[in-house]
């Protein structure tokens, strides 16, 4: 589609609440259009507008500019669009996660499939807005589909991608890679925060199966999106810094194994058969 202002094509284009007209990201604002309702744009309640001026940045200190990116953090605002891509994924991803137990219908399971996909995007989602850009939730048609055959019972390969945290804004190579290696971050940080559950009430003899569940998948979803291609969060990772891509993709690998040995070897006795 195009923007009615300057012909760019998007496709993920914003419509404008105010005159129903659709633009790309540079114009999606009514100043930046010159909407014809401007004079209702600026009207609007004093939150909004204190909201706007936050993002542009226009307080002048380092510690002023600090507390207003620290407010567009936490100040996380999801349009109606936005949640309902969210749930959708979401539902995607749950289903995925249910395949891999042979469906078995059980809230601990949903909680840790929900907690890990959401947790993820909303980091990349927090990240995106400290650094003053627009930052909101999208399905992608295609990823939705495959993400959608792959949580099929005999589908062997699962495939964790329905949708990415679309991101407008003058971010550089440096704070884009940071974006992407938030989302990762966070399922390893939720993987370790249940295996070490799962260690110390092993010690007194009365550890769950189900933190390793929360171990594996956390470590399944960040090395899948640690991969370095299909535009995938792991793309930009490594184009930013090989390093951090080594040892984040062998923290998630590390992590993966780990629980998967824990829980019996079920899937690295899967590939002996192979290698």
């Amino acid at each position: 589609m195009h923007c009615d202002l300057c012909g760019t094509i998007e496709s993920m284009p914003f419509k404008c609440r105010y005159c129903k007209e659709t633009f790309c990201s540079v114009h999606r604002l009514p100043p930046n259009h010159n909407c014809f309702f401007l004079q209702d744009y600026l009207e609007q309640p004093e939150k909004d507008r204190e909201f706007l001026e936050r993002i542009e940045g226009r307080a002048g200190s380092p510690q002023v500019r600090f507390r207003s990116s620290l407010y567009n953090m936490i100040y996380l605002r999801f349009s109606k669009v936005e949640i309902l891509h969210l749930v959708i994924a979401t539902a995607l991803v749950a289903a995925v996660g249910m395949s891999l137990y042979r469906f078995q219908f059980r809230w601990d399971f949903l909680a840790i499939f929900i907690s890990a996909f959401i947790i993820h995007e909303l980091g990349h989602k927090f990240l995106a807005q400290f650094y003053r850009a627009w930052a909101e939730f999208r399905v992608l048609f295609y990823g939705a589909v495959i993400t959608a055959i792959s949580a099929l019972p005999f589908f062997p390969f699962k495939f964790i991608a329905p949708g990415a945290v679309m991101i407008s804004g003058n971010l550089s190579v440096a704070r884009s890679g940071r974006v992407s290696l938030i989302g990762p971050l966070t399922n390893l940080a939720m993987g370790l925060g249940f295996l070490c559950v799962y260690l110390v009430l092993a010690a007194v003899d009365s550890a769950s199966p189900i933190l390793l569940v929360g171990v594996r998948f956390n470590g399944f979803i960040a090395f899948f999106n640690m991969i370095p291609f299909m535009g995938l969060d792991g793309q930009k990772i490594f184009g930013w810094n090989k390093i951090v891509w080594v040892l984040t993709m062998a923290g998630a690998i590390g992590l993966f194994i780990g629980g998967d040995l824990l829980s019996g070897g079920a899937t690295t006795g899967f590939l002996r058969r192979f290698f």
